[in-house]
């Protein structure tokens, strides 16, 4: 397999090294498990979804958030 190089900046480097589940990860295995979880709908479609519920009654945080991973579970 052909390794590239790819610009990225500090900042991003570090998030991408927050997000390592080992020292020794690389930063290519850590690209495919978020390109993995790509599938998952964008806060945009989360709201679009979201205005075409009718609300009888005013939701928590807590029924939120669980709304939210029910929509996520069924893409």
């Amino acid at each position: 397999m052909k390794l590239t190089s790819i610009q990225v900046y500090e900042n991003t480097r570090k998030e991408l090294e927050d997000k390592k589940l080992h020292q020794r990860e690389s930063y290519d295995s850590v690209l495919r498990r978020i390109l993995e979880h790509e599938s998952f709908p964008s806060m945009e479609d989360m709201f679009r979804e979201g205005d075409k519920l009718k609300q009888k009654q005013r939701h928590t945080t807590k029924k939120i958030i669980g709304i939210s991973h029910e929509l996520r579970r069924k893409r």
